[in-house]
């Protein structure tokens, strides 16, 4: 299967390329196609291809798209391997891409080449480069509209070609093709105006050439292009070239050294460490220091403060931007550790020390050194004031200890990073860095243990097991190296282990666990008020289930105030051992939480860690049950022996925000719930009847069948006979969603012998009533039917409107199976008439569809649209409508069109 996106998006599914039709599959396709190999969530999906606005029907219309998708592949590879290519598992779709089947990585992979005989190969170099060029047809995913991620590709490859067009310019130049490479550079020179390294390599190639004067006419279209869009002078580099040309060297270096390495001026101080040789993506973060420098102010020095989690990569991202950033600061690079984080029994280091070492590296002799900080601090701002000096302020702890190191010249620049946002620091610019994306995370480890090993499933699997960190994915890099017979798989499964996860992502001295120790130990050491109010918060947090808490749920969990536990958790964001997505919500990286679960199982009390638990299931489940109360208003709800403050939900517009909001941890604890001791194990059983309602409305079909399973389980192993038959009952829901009607009808006749067992009618009742629509489903009409009246004769004696209503809908469904449709609108009219007479909406409209399709079944085409026209306005009202607006328009609209003698052509619903 082979896949072109270097240009418009073409899959070759057979001999020919074909293009995909609707705009969305090309997005679907070209988001597999960037996480290829990948698993990509569905939740992630529909981000990409519907934005932050999904349709109701959002999760069935992307199985529909992957669906086709499949069809495609299937053409070349066959029926049984169609899955291997486009599976599905826990973590999402992934699409299985071979090496040489996607242009994106073959282009990739000719472009490392090309680079890696630079040196040696330099003819080798320019056909590599060549043959990578050649792939491009067109703009990168030239026909994809506009998504996320697809747009960060679309970026990226645009850099890249240019960066490999350079290169080949490059080497050609080397050897010797000044005039061949004119046109090319001509054309790219235009392109790219603003491009200073393209712009040197035109003027190398001009003078070169015998057109001295063309060549200095380059420079100074550059520079007023420059000045006038970005208020700068060309780099350092660029000036030189400039100077040579003007007179006429005959010794100009026939291979130009590359914009963005560092410079020779002997002048200058060169502090910076080594780049590293296996830093990996972050081009935004680079992209956004590059131009927050560029930014200058004639009487402001530009600062760039770096915050961020430890292990995140902020000193790798500093040091290699200021390599980057060389060439604009002709008299150097100052570089200093500020032992910020440094551990204990290690102090920050003093300005007054690192003003010295700055003063000695700038030409002063120790002799004539300043004693006091301020002295220092003013001598330093003296000396850089006509200097253009970059400073990188690595590792700083407090904004007082890094406002003494600020030179004074407007030609200088600042690079601080710290674990805390140093937002007292004035004027400073701020960059937050969180992990990296799952593609540069495994093009990390990729760097760190060869491509080859890296292939297949596994590395995307530690890079998740990770956390997509790069410290941790270093030292998962280093000891793959180190233990060359082991394969990327046993480290993943070592690392699937969480309690051993932090144990293996140590070697030598480099430990995940001492990083985020260091800051944990701030708080918990600490002398200032809140401290120990932030560490206990923190180590809670760790044994709380789910990705996120709200602030309600914190201070459940806490004890306290939510202004009290506000305070306690924006402290733990301010150190980033938290992040904040949004407004009083917060969430820990998958590591920290580990190592704050760790600490609490150390340093917490069971009971109080129980208690704390407690508090929050108990707050949850009696704030899930009142807003299905506010959904659902007609259910009975029994009384539930539970204390606690659930949050005061006002209207149906709040309870289904809340819904939304936290029920992904409203089933971690469920799941966690469940598997407790008795008394916590009853409470998540009734949490999870209560999501019942939403989920099933909602189509959360895996999660369901998982959670109704557990409950089964648990009700069964605390010996409640009326719990067992009410999740059983809610069971074959689940099984209903997945079309399982055979386990359906297996745990609906187990549920009915519960309840015959113990007397329990009402029951009874609800499960007769699904029997018949699974036997229904099973077209076992006349089974259906004879379950069917003994559960509406059931119904009729508790006096139950709401079960008789769909008990007579499922009547009339049976009935129409057996061709029986007048009696079958006879039982539809009565359903109608008692879901009018209760107010029941969403059986209401259940009833006028199935009349609709029975009216169908009659050939009476008016009839038939008509029901469904009103219908149609009832599920669009209503939150829980995926399911039978979704049938009306894929069963009965086309044959209404189709058989209409008035050629009916409804509206297409609104999803």
């Amino acid at each position: 299967m082979r896949y072109l996106g270097l240009g418009p998006l073409q899959v070759r599914g057979g001999d020919e390329w074909e293009s995909l039709g609707p705009a969305k599959w090309r997005v679907l396709l070209a988001v597999l196609l960037c996480h290829a190999n990948q698993p990509v969530s569905a939740d992630r999906l529909l981000d990409e291809i519907w934005g932050t606005s999904p349709p109701q029907s959002a999760r069935k219309v992307l199985q529909g798209y992957v669906s086709r998708l499949r069809r495609t592949l299937r053409d070349e590879c066959g029926e049984i391997l169609v899955t291997q290519r486009l599976g599905y598992q826990a973590q999402g779709y992934r699409l299985v891409v071979g090496e040489g089947d996607f242009d994106v990585h073959e282009f990739e992979r000719l472009a490392e080449e090309g680079r890696g005989q630079l040196d040696h190969a330099p003819e080798a170099a320019v056909a590599a480069f060549g043959a990578a060029l050649e792939l491009w047809r067109g703009a990168p995913f030239e026909d994809v509209p506009p998504a996320q991620v697809v747009d960060a590709e679309k970026a990226r490859l645009r850099e890249r070609r240019v960066q490999v067009q350079e290169a080949k310019v490059k080497a050609e130049l080397g050897l010797g093709r000044h005039e061949a490479v004119l046109p090319e550079l001509e054309g790219l020179a235009a392109e790219h105006p603003l491009r200073e390294s393209l712009q040197a390599l035109y003027m190398t190639a001009l003078y070169r050439a015998g057109r001295q004067a063309d060549a200095l006419a380059v420079f100074r279209r550059l520079r007023a292009a420059l000045i006038d869009e970005l208020g700068v002078e060309p780099v350092p580099s660029v000036q030189r070239l400039y100077q040579r040309i003007l007179k006429g060297e005959a010794d100009l270096p026939p291979r130009p050294r590359p914009v963005g390495s560092p410079g020779r001026d002997e002048r200058g101080v060169r502090q910076l460490p080594p780049a590293s040789t296996t830093f990996t993506g972050r081009r935004g973060e680079i992209a956004t220091i590059r131009a927050l420098v560029a930014e200058r102010d004639e009487h402001a020095v530009p600062i760039v403060a770096i915050d961020g989690p430890g292990g995140v990569g902020k000193s790798a991202v500093a040091v290699h931007a200021g390599h980057e950033l060389a060439d604009r600061f002709p008299d150097g690079q100052l570089y200093v550790d500020l032992r910020g984080a440094s551990g204990e029994g290690t102090a920050p280091l003093d300005p007054n020390e690192a003003l010295g070492r700055f003063l000695r590296a700038l030409g002063m002799e120790e002799s004539a050194l300043p004693v006091g900080t301020e002295e220092r601090s003013a001598l330093f701002r003296s000396l850089t004031a006509r200097r253009r000096l970059l400073v990188v302020l690595d590792n700083a702890a407090s904004a007082g200890q890094v406002s003494p190191l600020l030179p004074a010249g407007a030609g200088c620049a600042v690079l601080v990073t710290s674990r805390t946002a140093l937002t007292a620091l004035d004027g400073a610019a701020h960059l937050h860095m969180t992990v990296l994306p799952t593609a540069e995370a495994v093009e990390l480890l990729e760097r760190l243990v060869g491509r080859r090993r890296a292939q297949g499933d596994a590395a995307a699997e530690i890079a998740e097991l990770c956390g997509r960190l790069p410290l941790a994915l270093r030292i998962a890099g280093a000891r793959l190296a180190a233990r060359p017979r082991w394969s990327l798989r046993d480290l993943a499964d070592r690392l699937g282990d969480t309690r051993g996860r932090l144990d293996e992502l140590s070697i030598g001295d480099l430990a995940v666990r001492t990083v985020f120790e260091l800051g944990y130990s701030g708080f918990r050491s600490g002398g200032r008020p809140g401290d120990r109010e932030a560490a206990r918060a923190f180590r809670l947090l760790g044994v709380v289930p789910g990705p996120d808490v709200g602030l309600w749920t914190a201070a459940a969990l806490l004890g306290m105030p939510a202004a009290a536990a506000e305070d306690a958790l924006e402290r733990l964001v301010d150190a980033n051992l938290l992040e904040s997505p949004a407004p009083a919500r917060y969430a820990m990286h998958d590591l920290v939480r580990l190592f704050a679960r760790e600490r609490a199982e150390e340093e917490e009390p069971e009971a109080g860690r129980a208690a704390a638990l407690e508090r929050v299931l108990a707050g949850q489940l009696l704030t899930a049950r009142r807003a299905v109360a506010i959904l659902d208003p007609k259910r009975r709800w029994p009384e539930l022996p539970v204390s606690g403050d659930p949050l005061p939900l006002r209207n149906a517009a709040e309870a289904v925000s809340w819904l939304r909001t936290e029920l992904p941890n409203l089933i971690a604890m469920a799941f966690q719930a469940l598997g407790g001791p008795d008394t916590t194990a009853r409470r998540g059983v009734w949490l999870a009847q209560t999501l019942q309602w939403f989920m099933f409305r909602r189509g959360y079909a895996q999660e369901l069948l998982a959670i109704d399973e557990l409950a089964v389980q648990t009700a069964r192993r605390l010996g409640d006979a009326r719990l067992e038959a009410e999740t059983l009952d809610h069971l074959a829901g689940a099984y209903w969603l997945h079309q399982r009607h055979g386990d359906m009808r297996a745990a609906l006749e187990a549920a009915i012998a519960v309840c015959r067992r113990i007397g329990y009618r009402e029951g009874e009742q609800r499960s007769l009533c699904n029997l018949a629509d699974a036997l229904t489903e099973l077209r076992h009409y006349d089974e259906a039917i004879a379950v069917q009246e003994r559960q509406l004769a059931l119904a009729d004696e508790m006096g139950d409107r709401e079960a008789l209503l769909i008990g007579l809908g499922n009547l009339g469904r049976s009935r129409r199976g057996l061709g029986l449709l007048q009696e079958a609108l006879e039982a539809f009219e009565k359903s109608l008439d008692h879901a009018s007479e209760i107010g029941e909406l969403h059986h209401y409209g259940f009833a006028l569809y199935e009349m609709g399709v029975t009216y169908l079944a009659l050939g009476k085409y008016r009839e038939a649209r008509a029901h469904t026209d009103r219908a149609l306005p009832i599920w669009k009202s209503l939150e829980a409508n995926f399911i039978w607006r979704g049938r009306a328009w894929s069963a009965l609209v086309p044959w209404c069109v189709r058989f209409s003698s008035e050629r009916v052509h409804p509206a297409a619903p609104a999803t």
